[in-house]
């Protein structure tokens, strides 16, 4: 058998390596251009997105306690009555109550009225 022998002449010559291109950015931070996005992104008012129930109007609601005798009248007049909420129902027959009061009592109600009102502002 044949001795293997090494040659040094035999050898590859390595590939030349390439120089390599420093990248550049499509884009750079420029701060004008940045303020002025913001400016107006500001002036366009995008609408907020509401979560849950959505409001039904602006109407303010506050809890009343009742018996159980009078929800049963409420819940029977709004049936007798075709009327479609508690609320207007109780609204009604409050209504044809204030109607019903003599001056004395009206203007009294009348300043009762107001001096609630003007305490729920605050």
């Amino acid at each position: 058998m044949a001795k293997f022998e090494f040659q040094k002449s035999a050898k590859k010559k390595p590939r030349p390596i390439r120089e390599t291109k420093i990248s550049k950015p499509k884009e750079t931070y420029n701060p004008t251009a940045t303020t002025t996005i913001v400016e107006r992104d500001l002036k366009v008012e995008k609408p907020k997105k509401r979560r849950g129930r959505p409001k039904t109007g602006r109407k303010n609601y506050t809890t009343v306690r009742l018996m159980q005798s009078t929800v049963l009248k409420i819940n029977a007049l709004e049936n007798a009555l075709g009327i479609k909420t508690q609320d207007e129902t109780v609204n009604q027959a409050l209504d044809r109550v204030i109607n019903s009061l003599t001056s004395d009592e009206k203007r009294a109600y009348d300043l009762w009225l107001d001096m609630f009102e003007k305490k729920e502002k605050k």
